[in-house]
């Protein structure tokens, strides 16, 4: 059986303004690769919907914390996270995501998982270099 806990059910929603929030624990970050040794605490992704007749727009937002290690003195800190970016769903004959803005649904799609939506804002939110705040950073003399 599928999990509905990342859909995002929209064909019964009236037009106009909708919003909605999803709580990903550890468990979702769990069954993505990239994020296998980091520890991202529980957090909550908001999500705007304004629907219309041919289209959808979406804007994807959150805050979080997650427990790294330092990448100069490798001490363990709360690293604060955060993003957010605007998509445009619309409607076409098949399934397209190569526009990183635009999300093509078949017609009669009912639905959207929002799975990878949520990893990817999530996964280009984390810094390559985590810093501690307040860490020396010795610079050599070339």
């Amino acid at each position: 059986m599928k999990s509905r806990e990342n859909i995002l059910e929209f064909s019964g929603l009236p037009l106009g303004d909708h919003e909605f929030e999803y709580e990903l624990s550890e468990t979702f970050f769990s069954s993505f690769d990239l994020l296998k040794y980091e520890r991202i605490q529980p957090l909550i992704v908001k999500v705007k919907l304004n629907k219309s007749n041919h289209m959808m727009e979406m804007k994807l937002s959150f805050r979080g914390f997650m427990n790294t290690f330092c990448d100069v003195s490798n001490d363990p800190f709360t690293l604060e996270i955060s993003n957010n970016f605007s998509l445009i769903v619309k409607f076409g004959e098949s399934f397209n995501d190569e526009n990183p803005e635009i999300l093509i649904l078949p017609k009669g799609e009912f639905e959207i998982n929002m799975k990878q939506l949520f990893y990817e804002l999530i996964a280009l939110s984390i810094p390559i270099q985590k810093i501690k705040k307040d860490t020396k950073i010795k610079k050599d003399k070339a």
